[in-house]
C-alpha cells in the first residue's frame, strides 16, 4: 500500500501521551493551526484506518482490495500535498470525490451480500478519507477544523486505531506550531515520523501485502510522478 507516512526525522521532542484533547477542544486547536499540519494529522489518521477494507474481501470478494486501492490512492495523494507537491483543485475534487464514489459503490455490494462488521469499518475509512480531502479543500480554518476532527474521530471510532498513535501526532503538531515554525514547504522535514512509531499491526501488513500481490490487476486512478 503506496503511503508513505511521512518518514522523516522528528523535529521537535517525542512527546507521550495516550489521549487526545476533548473534541471541542481539538477542533478549537485544528483552527489555530498550520493548514498543512492540521491535514497532515487527518490524513495520517485516515491512513491508519484505511487498511481495514481488506478484511472486507472475505465477505464481498476480491472487490474489496480495489475499494482498498482507490482509497489508498486517495490518500497518498492527501500526503503529497501536505508536503508542497503541486496538486490543483481539480485533482483534488477527483480525489474527494473517488473517496466517497468508492463508498458508494461498496454499499450496493453491501445491500447485495448482506451487512457486516467488515462493511462497517470499511465505511468509516471511506468517510475519513473523504473528509481528509474535504479538510484540505476547505479555505476557513474553521471548516477545515471542523473537517478534519471529523476526520479524526470516523478513523477512532472502529476501535482498530489506537487513540494513542492519532494523540501522539496530534501533540507533535501542537509543538510544532507552539515553535512558530510554519514552514511546510516541499523541503521541510516535518515533524511527523511513520505511521505506527511502535511497530506495524498485522492486520496492516496483511492489507498491504494483499494489496500488492492484486497490483498488476488493479487501475491507477490518482497516480502523481514520482509517487
Amino acid at each position: 500500500m503506496h503511503i508513505k507516512g511521512y518518514g522523516f526525522p522528528f523535529r521537535t521532542p517525542r512527546c507521550r501521551v495516550a489521549k487526545l484533547a476533548e473534541w471541542p477542544e481539538v477542533e478549537s486547536r485544528f483552527a489555530a493551526w498550520p493548514r498543512l499540519g492540521v491535514v497532515a494529522v487527518s490524513q495520517r489518521a485516515a491512513g491508519r484506518i484505511a487498511p481495514v477494507i481488506a478484511r472486507a474481501e472475505m465477505t464481498y470478494g476480491p472487490e474489496a482490495i480495489d475499494w482498498l486501492n482507490a482509497i489508498a490512492e486517495v490518500l497518498t495523494l492527501l500526503e503529497a500535498a501536505c508536503l508542497g507537491v503541486p496538486v490543483t483543485r481539480f485533482t483534488l475534487d477527483i480525489a474527494a470525490e473517488v473517496a466517497r464514489g468508492t463508498a458508494n459503490s461498496a454499499r450496493s455490494l453491501v445491500r447485495e451480500k448482506g451487512p457486516s462488521k467488515a462493511a462497517e469499518d470499511a465505511e468509516l475509512a471511506f468517510a475519513a478519507t473523504a473528509f481528509a480531502a474535504d479538510a484540505l479543500r476547505a479555505e476557513q480554518p474553521a471548516k477545515r477544523a471542523s473537517l478534519a476532527a471529523r476526520c479524526v474521530r470516523l478513523a477512532l471510532d472502529g476501535g482498530t486505531v489506537p487513540e494513542a498513535v492519532v494523540a501522539f501526532d496530534f501533540k507533535l503538531l501542537q509543538a510544532f506550531a507552539e515553535s512558530g515554525d510554519t514552514d511546510w514547504s516541499v523541503t521541510a522535514d516535518g515533524p511527523f515520523g511513520e505511521l505506527w512509531p511502535a511497530g506495524e499491526p498485522e492486520w496492516v501488513t496483511a492489507a498491504a501485502g494483499r494489496l500488492k500481490e492484486l497490483e498488476p490487476t488493479l487501475p491507477k486512478l490518482l497516480r502523481l510522478p514520482g509517487w
